[in-house]
């Protein structure tokens, strides 16, 4: 009878640990839904101009500014973040950058809707 409490209490621990596990797993990234009704957005045609204006002061080779991870003055510069969910993130959920504020909502949202489409170069 012992050996059948164990056992089954080894199961159930294993269960729960399992389904546990599964809760933990990376996140996956998305944000709020897009509430732009014509959200047909490209890098090259509306972001790049956010970008320019927000963030490439700190994203810059040689800005000089500590801790800054990546060159955003080019579309391949600031991919990684985007495919690591770092710029959904930081600006469209934080919303803690650019530091100090600045970035208009509007800004924010085209983002967003910028990055549920795929990030259209």
């Amino acid at each position: 009878m012992k050996l059948k409490i164990i056992a089954s209490t080894a199961i159930f621990t294993l269960l729960v640990i399992g389904l546990s596990w599964q809760g933990c797993k990376k996140d996956d990234n998305d944000g709020p839904p897009c509430t732009l009704t014509n959200p047909d957005l490209s890098y090259t045609k509306n972001i790049k101009a956010i970008i320019d204006q927000q963030c490439i002061s700190c994203h810059v080779t040689g800005s000089g500014v500590p801790g800054i991870v990546g060159d955003y003055t080019t579309y391949e510069g600031i991919k990684s973040r985007l495919d690591n969910g770092k710029v959904l993130d930081r600006v469209v959920v934080k919303k803690d950058m650019p530091q100090g504020g600045g970035m208009s909502q509007a800004q924010r949202d085209s983002i967003n809707c910028w990055i549920a489409a795929g990030y259209p170069k």
